[in-house]
């Protein structure tokens, strides 16, 4: 049931939408107390509701989301704009997700300093919008070492689109079947 607040009191967060927010940011509660200069069982409080979230932190979350939105936002532009140009959809793109704060700063500086899941978060919502668009979108793991021996191999430098070359050529690699989705031996 949805409740009007028609009281002049300021709008602070519950603990709900604290962690509602937090999860939709692919972070943590350590990542998050990190952020914000607490402990995590610090933000378990605050989420649970046995201690108000400060007007700070309820902006840093929210800040977060909307710099992942905006993101997500101009990424999706972007690709449908490629699509546009070359007048015609690719079978499927795929996306990159980076495991680690490292490997997203060395990769995609523009991000340096931001927690993986943030990444996480927009990869997230670009491929959530391209498929609204009716886009196969898949999503693979960067695996830095294969990608610098593939790379090294095939004697190309590190730039945006050899790392999408190399991710189109990961999706079978990484999209194994489970054991129990295989026929049974002899069939």
């Amino acid at each position: 049931m949805i409740t009007s607040n028609h009281t002049n009191q300021p709008n602070h967060l519950t603990g709900a939408e604290l962690q509602t927010l937090r999860e939709a940011c692919h972070l943590s509660r350590d990542e998050l107390g990190a952020l914000c200069g607490v402990a995590p069982r610090t933000v378990k409080h605050w989420e649970s509701g046995r201690a108000g979230v400060p007007a700070d932190v309820a902006d840093v979350v929210a800040r977060l989301d909307a710099t992942i939105q905006q993101a997500a936002d101009q990424g999706a532009r972007a690709m449908a704009q490629a699509i546009a140009r070359q007048g015609t959809a690719p079978a499927d793109v795929v996306l990159i997700r980076y495991r680690s704060a490292d490997h997203l700063a060395r990769y995609r500086p523009d991000m340096a300093g931001q927690p993986a899941g943030v990444q996480g978060a927009i990869v997230q919502r670009v491929a959530q919008a391209m498929r609204q668009r009716g886009q196969l979108v898949r999503v693979v793991w960067m695996q830095p070492d294969a990608y610098e021996a593939w790379r090294t191999a095939h004697g190309m430098p590190d730039l945006e689109s050899t790392r999408a070359t190399w991710a189109a050529d990961q999706v079978a690699a990484q999209a194994l079947p489970h054991r129990a989705d295989q026929p049974p031996p002899g069939v």
